[in-house]
């Protein structure tokens, strides 16, 4: 099988085998993207009963639409009539194999439980049983998602007309009693295997072994467990409890729901002595474990003091957690705010899931301005990086603080819960439930913001909610409606998504009329889908609706960032740099908007103005990774490639494990000559994450070393994640140019990177860097008229531009106008352009070697 193509799907490699068939990795050429095709075994593929319990089995799995669940995408037969299954394809590893390798932190085997359980509970409330959950069937990604693969014995409650009579499908260890006696079984069998899983995460056995199959079964029916702790001292005895409830032999004694076993997993132990009740499992375990034991003593005394006047003095019981260490928030808080996991499932509630998320980090922004020490990653970057966990936040952005939760609607109750993790060491600090009723929802993120800084220690002052109250709604139904469009908005790039973030920020609207924030988020919303019609009726929208919102209340910072963006993407900088002003009077800590208004003022050749507001948003957050980047890159763009060097190192300084920061730094070394350096930093950054900028960097390197079929491969790599590019589909062109036989090719994918750059070019027709790109690669399909056209816009508008000027000169060279090349190419090195880059481009090979050009580094060498 390996090799062949089966209707789109190449497939690529064997992952695996078992008794429903054989599992391959293939990619699907349609699409463009990886899957898994899951073969029914021939043998059954001749049995019809099999055929039709296998569809079954897929079509039951394809209704489930859960993070934690692998995703189904559809049900293909081949010619010869075999039936195979398209599922998602994750990279990570099996819990069994983790299992084996070592038992599982306490905390880590809660996070982990608690993925299992919700993606149980989105199959148990559509009806579906597993009937096979064991350590082999869940995966973790590399990204910490938990995903429970190969349903495989799943079915319909109640449904057994399916299942040949007499037949005990599953794996003996993780079979319930009523599995195992082959009786009916429903959900409870799940929680069951469920609680097997977790025992062996606890403990690093499995609770009911023996030497052959029948040994097992007879210890499932009739014998206990062996007690977690005599394996596991460190387990506390209410995680102990639950599992116990889980594995109790009769179904009516165990949990009846799986929902009731997240709720036990996240609520906290309950001290039966004193009435309180600890924040999670996880504080109380690591509090105690900070003392030696003969310190116990004295603690415990202190703490029956202290609970005893807890009574009286309100927050005396906070204070003795700070002193024993149990909630060791750190001073310097850098925070980011995770997705928010959708329980239950429905795609309603995970656009309102994921416009919460973006709401809570933007009123934390808000806040960053009466707080030095705190700040918050946007989560605009969560959602682009993809960042699902802490420890990826903390490796990405270099975060010491991460809130991960939970959203659940319950009836007329949303239900949310926020829980505060050591990003680096993945401890939880602090958690908090909030209970709303839904007509009282418009108050949700304000109750939110107030209980995270209540989990960071954080003092409310009557001035942080009137700073939370700004441009906002009493309208239950706006707001929600506003939230779904936000959260919808974190997935931009999607047409579908901003067409139904249109319509829910009209609904928000038609409810409130003077919803200000929703008026921000109409303008956004016209202008991403400006961005992806390049309708430009569109744009007008888009400022008439942020203008709106501005009208309403011109202090709010969403409003006047939404016009500053607005503006700076259509060529009005000047207007962009009034609104950015004045969203920086009203939030002066939001170090993103002052990058914002720098770029602005790169636009408009400020370059001192942008140089120090760059380092104003450094200033603001001098540990958050992005502050240092822009500034570095903006120093590449004026040729000071040593002080770009410089603020890639506090890029990597600042956050390690993120590529970018390799990336960029390996660029800055290519442009100073090291280019042992340059390769250094580029395999360190494949290390840790290779993407579309790490093969386009390739790309360059192979070029340059005159190896024209593996830049072009580089390439293609790139362009097969991102093919929206101009310059890649360029740089592929100018590659091919040199390979035997690819000419043709190579002026095909000129022309694409011309026709997304004229493209580029309609929304800012004043960006030179687009404008004298266009010029060149006219040139490099022989329309002169053209070339020169797009050369002299870019002049007039930036004629000192390193960048542009060498353009002058090799579209001066190409069209065989020595003489003018050669003057260009002195303007392009006096004002900063790389001489090692000019004289390694192939194309100028002829003017680097004419003795003119060596008497003008000559002469710019003595001047200097």
């Amino acid at each position: 099988m390996i090799g062949k193509t089966i209707h789109h799907y190449k497939i690529l490699e064997e992952l695996g085998t078992g008794g429903m068939g054989t599992v391959y990795k293939a990619q699907d050429i349609k699409l463009n993207r990886l899957v898994a095709l899951k073969f029914l075994a021939p043998h059954l593929s001749r049995d019809e009963d099999e055929k039709k319990r296998f569809i079954h089995e897929a079509r039951a799995i394809s209704a489930l639409d859960h993070p934690n669940i692998c995703n189904i995408f559809n049900i293909e037969e081949t010619d010869d009539r075999q039936i195979y299954i398209v599922m998602a394809c994750y990279e990570g590893k099996s819990l069994k194999d983790i299992i084996k390798e070592e038992r599982l932190p306490v905390e880590q085997a809660v996070e982990v439980a608690l993925q299992i359980a919700e993606g149980l509970e989105a199959a148990h409330s559509k009806n579906i049983i597993h009937r096979d959950i064991k350590p082999a069937n869940v995966l973790i990604t590399e990204e910490g998602r938990v995903k429970i693969v190969d349903f495989g014995l799943a079915k319909l409650a109640g449904n057994t007309t399916l299942t040949k009579e007499g037949s005990t499908l599953g794996t003996i260890a993780y079979m319930s009693p009523e599995q195992s006696k082959g009786l009916e079984v429903d959900n409870r069998t799940d929680i069951w295997a469920f609680g097997v899983v977790l025992y062996e995460m606890l403990t690093g056995e499995s609770p009911f072994k023996a030497d052959y199959e029948q040994a097992v079964i007879y210890s499932i029916l009739n014998e206990p467990p062996t007690p977690i702790e005599n394996y596991n001292d460190k387990c506390p005895a209410t995680l102990a409890k639950i599992v116990n409830r889980c594995l109790a032999k009769n179904p009516d004694e165990r949990y009846q729901k799986i929902s009731e076993v997240i709720n036990d997993l996240q609520l906290s132990e309950v001290d039966t002595d004193y009435g309180f009740r600890t924040k999670t499992l996880k504080i109380r375990k690591q509090g105690w474990t900070k003392y030696n034991i003969k310190k116990i003593p004295a603690i415990i005394g202190l703490a029956i003091v202290v609970i005893a006047l807890s009574f009286l003095l309100p927050g005396a019981w906070q204070k003795i957690k700070d002193f024993a260490g149990w909630n060791s928030v750190p001073e310097e808080q850098h925070m980011v705010i995770l997705p928010l996991t959708n329980i239950g499932g429905d795609s309603t509630n995970q656009a309102f899931c994921e416009g919460l998320m973006e709401t809570l980090s933007s009123n934390i922004t808000q806040i960053e301005q009466f707080r030095n020490s705190l700040w918050v990653v946007p989560s605009s970057e969560v959602i682009k990086d993809n960042i699902k966990s802490a420890g990826e936040a903390y490796n990405k952005y270099g975060v010491n603080l991460a809130v991960t939760g939970s959203v659940q609607f319950i009836g007329d109750l949303l239900k949310l819960n926020l829980n505060l993790i050591d990003a680096k060491d993945l401890r939880q600090l602090n958690s908090s439930i909030i209970n709303i009723n839904t007509k009282d929802i418009s108050s949700l993120d304000k109750k939110a913001v107030i209980n995270l800084l209540e989990m960071l220690h954080l003092e409310v002052e009557p001035q942080l909610k009137d700073v939370l109250e700004a441009g906002k709604t009493d309208d239950p139904e706006a707001y929600e409606c506003y939230v779904q469009a936000i959260g919808k908005l974190q997935q931009y790039q999607d047409i579908n998504n901003v067409e139904e973030a249109l319509r829910l920020l009209k609904l928000a609207i038609l409810s409130d009329s003077n919803y200000a924030l929703a008026y921000a988020g109409l303008g956004a919303a016209y202008w991403w889908y400006y961005d992806l019609t390049k309708n430009s009726s569109l744009v007008k929208l888009a400022e008439n609706a942020a203008n709106k919102g501005y009208a309403l209340d011109s202090t709010l910072a969403s409003t006047n960032v939404a016009l500053g963006i607005i503006y700076n993407g259509t060529g009005k900088y000047e207007e962009a740099v009034i609104h950015l002003n004045k969203a920086l009077a009203s939030e002066p800590s939001d170090a993103a908007a002052y990058r914002e208004l720098a770029k602005t003022y790169q636009n408009l050749k400020r370059d001192a103005d942008a140089e120090a507001t760059f380092k104003q948003a450094i200033k603001l957050k001098p540990d958050y990774w992005a502050g240092h980047n822009d500034l570095g890159v903006f120093y590449f763009k004026l040729g000071r490639f040593n002080d770009a060097a410089e603020q890639f190192k506090e890029v990597i300084k600042c956050a390690p494990n993120n590529s970018r920061g390799y990336v960029n730094l390996g660029i800055m070394y290519y442009h100073l000559d090291q280019p042992s350096k340059v390769k250094e930093m580029f395999e360190k950054s494949i290390q840790l994450k290779p993407d579309y900028g790490i093969y386009s960097n390739l790309g360059v390197i192979y070029y340059k070393e005159n190896n024209f079929d593996k830049s072009a491969k580089m390439y293609r790599k790139a362009l097969n994640l991102n093919d929206n590019s101009y310059l890649t589909w360029a740089n592929l062109a100018v590659a091919q140019h040199y390979i035997p036989g690819q000419n043709e090719a190579s002026k095909r994918n000129y022309k694409k990177a011309i026709e997304l750059a004229e493209e580029q070019f309609k929304i800012n027709p004043k960006d030179t860097k687009v404008i004298s790109n266009l010029a060149g690669y006219y040139g490099d399909i022989d329309d002169s008229t053209k070339s020169f056209e797009f050369l002299n816009k870019a002049l007039q508008i930036a004629p000192d531009n390193s960048e542009v000027l060498y353009r002058a000169a090799s579209i001066n060279e190409h069209f065989k106008n020595r003489e003018k090349a050669l003057y260009w190419i002195k303007k392009a090195l006096i004002n900063g352009y790389s001489r090692i880059e000019i004289e390694q481009e192939r194309e100028l090979k002829q003017l680097v070697s004419d003795s003119r050009y060596k008497q003008i580094v000559s002469e710019l060498k003595e001047n200097n």
